[in-house]
């Protein structure tokens, strides 16, 4: 073969492997992205297919014997893929994640076997580009492993950190802080793990008549705890309790169990175990439970919602299987703090926020354990609500977070006539993350008088 001839095929070969080197990567670094790009699966999922398609074609056009295993991995990344962004069919999903890996990896494999055929393959870069693909490998796997279950990852950082237990942090205590009497770690529950909770009594006088705010940490369903938000040193700063207790208010702090473990509705009947123990034993700690605020920060906003929704939708509470646990007329109103009240939109925060959508994706999974829709519906605030729902106020940042659904929560309670107010603040003003009111700021400190202003009227 003349000299000529031979370098144009190794320069054809060599522009071949390339092509699928830079197809094969496209496609899985897509794949990646298209899992944690929770807002922007659509588009990303458009691109999978135009990568696969072409992937196809390069395949297509090999006479090699492995041609039609290129072939029958891009028509089902194609075909799953679109039909998961039709229908939204979660299996579909992970089917097209899987699809599009092994397309990548099979085009890699291809590119790195045309180019041995071209050139001697050296140690020196044989070593550099295994190492690569074994992190690609495992990188991949632990996509599509979360992608058809994200249970597992949790468990794991359970295992590190917080997680379910049926023993306090520490014994029973009674103490002063800040000028408030707090008794901590008391066991409201013994059917359920972390049935505790703590009790801010104000000027550490229980004699003296007091509403009472009780209030659910966020978290996602999967961390957090009570102490969140405990009393500072500066009560009229970021601490949830600081204002409260000046305002007059007894202050209860209320734990749960932890997802996956435990899922939906079971926080929901836990906060109803809570509510009876504090009924029940109300006079030995000084609290006033016939006036009630329940409030909650985000993850937590979403189990006092439907906590409420059960006491005032007895539809709703036959559902679920469930009977109200407070009289209606001792809940006197609600508080929203950055709440996820739609449960299969917690991914897709406003003004996206990739890592916020990642986690919050994530932890919805692990708290509801499906994508049915019948299911998310259920779990839905904003569609379950009634005439009978407490006065509410909601409120949230705008980046990263849930504007979107508080606005919609307030225009549902509008139109069943409850009473309402919504705060939430333009980006004109200011740049306010999710859960905002648990950062110190002049915003805090505008919204925890907004709060207390609103109550003043109901309580």
């Amino acid at each position: 073969m003349p000299d000529g001839i031979e370098a144009g095929a190794v320069r054809r070969t060599r522009a071949r492997a390339a092509a699928l080197a830079v197809t094969g990567g496209v496609s899985v670094v897509l794949a990646w992205l298209e899992f944690v790009l929770i807002r922007q699966q659509l588009a990303v999922g458009l691109w999978i297919i135009a990568a696969a398609v072409v992937a196809v074609c390069l395949v297509a056009s090999d006479a090699r014997k492995h041609v039609a295993v290129g072939t029958s991995l891009g028509s089902v990344t194609v075909v799953t893929q679109a039909a998961w962004l039709v229908t939204g069919f979660h299996t579909l999903w992970v089917i097209a994640l899987t699809a599009a890996v092994a397309l990548g990896f099979f085009l890699l494999a291809s590119a790195w076997a045309g180019r041995s055929a071209a050139s001697t393959r050296r140690v020196a870069t044989a070593l550099p580009a295994g190492l690569a693909a074994t992190i690609a490998l495992v990188g991949s796997a632990a996509v599509v492993g979360m992608a058809a279950d994200p249970a597992p990852l949790v468990r794991s950082l359970h295992a590190l950190g917080q997680s379910n237990s049926f023993e306090p942090d520490a014994q029973t205590a009674t103490t002063v802080v800040d000028g408030a009497r707090l008794t901590s770690d008391v066991e409201y529950g013994s059917t359920l793990p972390n049935s505790f909770l703590d009790i801010y009594i104000a000027d550490d006088d229980p004699s003296v008549g007091r509403p009472t705010y009780v209030t659910v940490h966020g978290g996602g369903w999967i961390v957090g705890d009570k102490t969140d938000g405990a009393p500072s040193a500066d009560s009229g700063g970021a601490s949830w309790a600081g204002p409260m207790l000046d305002a007059g208010y007894n202050v209860v702090s209320v734990n749960y169990a932890f997802a996956p473990s435990y899922r939906f509705p079971t926080q929901t009947i836990q906060l109803g175990q809570a509510m009876q123990f504090l009924e029940a034993n109300a006079d030995g700690y000084g609290l006033d439970m016939s006036r009630v605020v329940l409030a909650g920060t985000s993850a937590g906003g979403h189990i006092v919602g439907n906590y409420a929704t059960v006491q005032t939708n007895s539809d709703y509470a036959r559902a679920l299987g469930m009977e109200p646990t407070m009289d209606r007329s001792a809940l006197k109103a609600i508080v929203f703090e950055s709440a996820a009240l739609d449960v299969g939109r917690a991914g897709a925060p406003q003004s996206p926020s990739p890592s916020n959508g990642f986690f919050f994706d994530i932890a919805a999974r692990n708290y509801l354990d499906t994508t049915d829709a019948a299911v998310l519906a259920q779990a839905n605030v904003i569609d379950n609500i009634t005439a009978d729902f407490p006065p509410s106020f909601i409120s949230d940042g705008n980046t990263g977070t849930f504007p979107d659904q508080a606005a919609e929560l307030s225009a549902g309670l509008d139109r069943v006539g409850v009473a309402n107010r919504l705060n939430l603040y333009s980006k004109n003003e200011a740049r306010l993350d999710h859960s905002f009111m648990s950062v110190d700021s002049e915003w805090t400190d505008e919204y925890s008088r907004l709060k207390i202003e609103f109550l003043r009227g109901i309580v």
